[in-house]
């Protein structure tokens, strides 16, 4: 396991999310992204990608769930 940090803009996230009221319920909800997305990444037969490449995806997987709301 490895630790990542990450800049978030509180505000515009929880002026979309207000569910996310802490930091602790940002981190949550971002861990839970990366797993989710790993997960998906498990499932997926492609060959091995570089990190930036996942790097990419995860932003645009955290995209697509701000774009919902």
């Amino acid at each position: 396991m490895c630790i990542v940090s990450i800049n978030v803009d509180e505000a515009t996230l929880r002026d979309m999310r207000p569910d996310l009221d802490s930091t602790a319920a940002i981190r949550l909800w971002v861990q839970q992204q990366i797993d989710l997305r790993i997960q998906q990444m498990e499932f997926e037969d492609t060959e091995t990608m570089s990190i930036e490449e996942a790097r990419a995806m995860v932003h645009a997987a955290i995209h697509e769930e701000y774009a919902k709301l």
